[in-house]
């Protein structure tokens, strides 16, 4: 600190008393260019002390006063015109007119400003000149010097206890105290010289934003009066800073007035606060009396209102209140006065403004007593809330219908702090799992939690991703697990919308929507897409193998080629096909393709579950699928060995002819879901085509090759409608010829040593038997047809064999079946005994075939049709060439379900064609 020594005081930019104390700078303004210079060198001639700047106009005199310390402005009016008066009237430096002008001639009032005039004659004037600019500028120097000693000798002795008065320069130095500041100041230490107002201040008050924002005001407002608080030892110490600039004179310095107004608040100290709050305040204040009169209002409550003040006061309160208010802030002030207790109430009410229009205002009321403790009015503090209430009207609109949206798309809503890992989940959201906001933890672990671990790292990168700032939307799509232990399908979506300063997230804000049925239509899009493409797959597949397996000669090659084309057209990495073998009736391998065949044995053998698929469809006889639809468990009845191989799908396909199974194609792919719905119905296409084919092929084998296998099976089932016909009547009977006229069968048989029309009706009563009638007979012999639904030379050509003989003689049916040699002797067995219960095989041989089978190039029948070859044999078989005929053409067409005309056709044509074949007539 400076001390109270005011003979030490330096005051910046003040006169010194002495001329030969400091040089003094003169402005000469003259508009004559001789008279300047003249008076330029004259008067730095006679006095060394004094420098001279000479100007001609009033502007260069302003620029010269501004940019120098000036001591005095010397001046002849006359020619200069206009005089500024910021130029002649000032505190800073006293004028001297230098003129032969009067002041009547003066076309400026300078001579009221000046402080003496010096007549322009001769060069004896100029020493005179130089002696009053010396003398003028000492003497205002003096009077400066002396008022504002007086002044500050007045500040020290008016000066309170508890008052420091302290002049700063414009950067917070002290050059006078009355008082030692840091004695002054609880928290200043008192030994320490206080140089720098502000620093000082900066030391005493709480290093806190509080304090940095008082240490401010005091900086950018040193006038403005500043209440601050110190934290001192003891107890806060309030001080109340005022200011007040001098004029230039004193050099630019500030007067500060500090005030220790601690014990004092309730009293002067309050009411100067009080009053200066009332002033400063930026709400409006208002005091009413007991009768609801308002005897005081500050300008920003008038203001807000469209008054002045003086307008409201005397006014009641419902002056600008809105109808219905009154009673809302009576019903405020009574419950004041009910609880006394309560220091203060608010109310929000609404005013009416002066030109009509209203304003949703919050008052804080605080009750006023008299010195008797009685209700005295209130004081009253409003602030302006109608844009907050519209923002909160808006606000309340904007989430009623963003809670709309988000209840109509059905979306949860979450708030998470990356940086603490806390988070809020709305009622949809834990909703969306079958939670209550209860029943889950709000942190980033409950989530992490209820996510598929299989789904759990993409989701956790993506948000660490968007906590780095890497991508500024998150968005992923995971699994999560409900309270009853299902799967839900969520995507979510999410955005940081806070970073703190050191540009972590703290805020991210996101959705989470339920698209499990989404992914359920797309998973069955995808399905039907992949589906189409493996559909068309198929058929092509069907489409080839119609031309391949035309050339086949063996039921090995048939299957060859079969697997082969399958996995060739990529619908499948592995295809084999099996057939029962062994004593165990074990589904066997035949044929394989595919590079996963070295696992063929795990699979079917090792593997009970793929067997069990394979003999499942050869039992029923329906295409069998095991398919990975997005639940990988569902695959597991595929067994283990599948799953290693990386197979997701697995088909069993069924190679049946009629009604018999010749074995099973089984097919595995690495796709899910790859044989399903129409695919299935194709691959049952499929199974069929390649199960005629192979009866097809046994059939050719059987007419082409030299040797034949040949299967006799026997059965004394009495049941069987032949055994029990011949057992009643002692006869034999045999069957002569089958013929298929679908969708029934003709079978006719001869009956020797026996009744005929006997026999005919034994067979008519049976079960099996549709129809029965004679044909031809005598006493003991005679032929019969039958009509029948199956017969088991159908079966049997289904399975690539024949039937040679059907004999019931003595009790015992006997079958003779002739067969290719590789033919499916267990295919063969369960067709015979599908027709002829309790068989046995009694015979089994290779024999050489006959030589009356026609080759394909020879043999007559290959020049009729199906039909034609039906009819003909049928006509034949009933005696219709008889003679005289057995049956005549209506009982034939009858027979075979035709009209007679379209009977007439085929017997014609099927005769020319014969006739042609047998004489080559073409």
């Amino acid at each position: 600190m400076i001390g109270n020594d005011l003979d030490n005081i330096a005051f910046a930019g003040a006169r010194q008393t002495g001329a030969a104390s400091r040089e003094i700078e003169v402005v000469y303004l003259d508009s004559d260019p001789m008279a300047r210079e003249q008076i330029h060198e004259g008067l730095a001639d006679h006095h060394a002390d004094i420098t001279v700047t000479s100007v001609a106009t009033t502007d260069a005199a302003l620029e010269a006063a501004a940019s120098t310390d000036v001591s005095c402005l010397v001046l002849d009016p006359t020619g200069l015109g206009d005089i500024p008066d910021s130029l002649v009237s000032n505190d800073r430096y006293p004028v001297v007119l230098y003129t032969d002008a009067t002041a009547a001639d003066s076309v400026a009032t300078v001579f009221d400003d000046a402080e003496t005039v010096v007549k322009k004659q001769g060069d004896g004037q100029l020493t005179f000149l130089a002696e009053k600019v010396v003398s003028v500028v000492s003497a205002s120097a003096d009077r400066t010097e002396s008022a504002l000693r007086d002044a500050l000798s007045g500040i020290e002795s008016r000066a309170e206890a508890n008052e420091i008065a302290v002049l700063l320069a414009d950067d917070g130095t002290v050059h006078w105290s009355n008082d030692s500041v840091s004695a002054f100041v609880d928290r200043l230490d008192d030994t320490r010289q206080v140089e720098d107002f502000y620093d000082a201040m900066m030391a005493a008050l709480p290093d806190t934003p509080s304090g940095h924002r008082q240490l401010q005001r005091l900086r950018n407002s040193p006038t403005e009066p500043v209440a601050i608080r110190v934290s001192g030892s003891d107890h806060d110490q309030y001080l109340l800073r005022r200011g007040h600039e001098l004029p230039d004179a004193a050099g630019g310095l500030t007067l500060v007035l500090l005030r220790d107004i601690t014990e004092t608040v309730r009293r002067d100290a309050h009411m100067a606060l009080l009053e200066l709050l009332v002033e400063q305040a930026q709400d409006g204040l208002y005091t009413l009396d007991e009768r609801g009169v308002i005897d005081f209002c500050n300008e920003s409550f008038a203001a807000n209102l469209g008054y002045e003040p003086d307008e409201l006061c005397g006014e009641h309160a419902s002056t600008v209140l809105a109808p219905g208010e009154l009673s809302k802030g009576q019903a405020t002030v009574e419950t004041l006065l009910e609880t006394p207790e309560k220091e203060s109430m608010s109310a929000d009410l609404t005013f009416c403004r002066k030109d009509g229009t209203e304003r949703e205002v919050s008052i804080n009321y605080t009750l006023v007593h008299d010195e008797d403790g009685n209700y005295s009015g209130l004081t009253g503090v409003a602030r302006d809330i109608t844009e907050r209430c519209n923002r909160e009207r808006e606000y309340q609109e904007m989430t009623e219908r963003l809670n709309l949206a988000l209840e109509g798309a059905e979306l949860g809503v979450w708030d998470w702090n990356p940086k603490t890992n806390d988070v809020t989940f709305d009622e949809r959201w834990t909703g969306m799992l079958g939670y209550t906001t209860d029943e889950l933890e709000p942190d980033y672990e409950t989530w992490a939690d209820l996510v598929h671990p299989d789904d759990l790292d993409r989701a956790e990168q993506a948000l660490e991703e968007l906590q780095s700032g890497e991508i500024e939307t998150y968005h992923s799509e995971f699994r999560m697990r409900t309270k009853d232990g299902d799967w839900r399908w969520i995507r979510d979506i999410g955005k940081v919308f806070e970073w703190n300063d050191d540009g972590e997230a703290i805020r991210a804000v996101g959705i989470h929507q339920d698209i499990t049925e989404e992914r359920k239509r797309q998973n069955a899009i995808e399905r039907q897409r992949d589906e189409l493409a493996t559909l068309n797959g198929v058929n092509m597949v069907i489409q080839d193998l119609i031309h391949a397996l035309g050339g086949a000669a063996t039921r090995h090659e048939t299957a060859e080629t079969v697997c082969k084309r399958i996995v060739e057209s990529n619908l499948c990495e592995l295809a084999w096909i099996g057939e029962r073998a062994g004593a165990d009736n074990r589904l066997v391998p035949k044929t394989v393709a595919g590079d996963n065949d070295a696992v063929l044995d795990e699979l079917i053998v090792s593997d009970g579950n793929g067997q069990v698929l394979c003999e499942t469809a050869l039992a029923t006889g329906a295409v069998q699928t095991i398919q990975d639809c997005g639940n990988p468990a569902e695959f597991k009845q595929c067994g283990a060995a599948a799953r290693k191989q990386g197979f997701k799908s697995a088909a069993a396909i069924p190679l049946v002819q009629g009604n018999t199974v010749h074995g099973v194609l089984c097919v595995y792919a690495d796709q899910p879901a790859a044989f399903g719905g129409r695919i299935a119905d194709s691959f049952a296409v499929l199974g069929k085509m390649v199960g005629y084919t192979l009866a097809a092929v046994q059939n050719r084998q059987l007419l082409s090759d030299d040797t034949a296998l040949e299967l006799t099976f026997e059965s004394d089932c009495s049941d069987i409608p032949l055994v029990s016909a011949a057992n009643a009547y002692g006869c034999r009977i045999e069957v002569i010829e089958f013929v298929d006229t679908e969708p029934t069968h003709l079978l006719y048989v001869s009956v020797d040593e026996g009744p005929p029309d006997a026999v005919s009706a034994h067979l008519c009563s049976q079960t099996d038997i549709l129809g029965s009638r004679v044909v031809r007979a005598d006493d003991s012999s005679g032929v019969i047809e039958l009509q029948v639904t199956e017969t088991v030379q159908s079966l049997l050509l289904d399975v690539g064999a024949r039937c040679r003989t059907v004999v019931a003689d003595d009790g015992t049916l006997s079958i003779t079946v002739e067969a290719p040699p590789d033919a499916d002797s267990r295919a063969i067995r369960d067709a015979v005994s599908d027709r002829m219960p309790n068989s046995t095989l009694t015979a089994k041989r290779e024999c050489d075939q006959t030589d009356n089978i026609l080759d394909a190039q020879t043999d007559p029948c290959n020049h009729l049709t199906d039909r034609q070859e039906e009819v003909l044999r049928t006509a034949f078989l009933a005696g219709y060439y008889a003679w005289p005929r057995d049956t005549n053409a209506e009982q034939l067409a009858e027979r075979l379900d035709i009209a007679s005309p379209t009977l007439h056709q085929h017997l014609r044509r099927a005769q020319r064609n014969l006739i042609d074949a047998v004489l080559d007539l073409q």
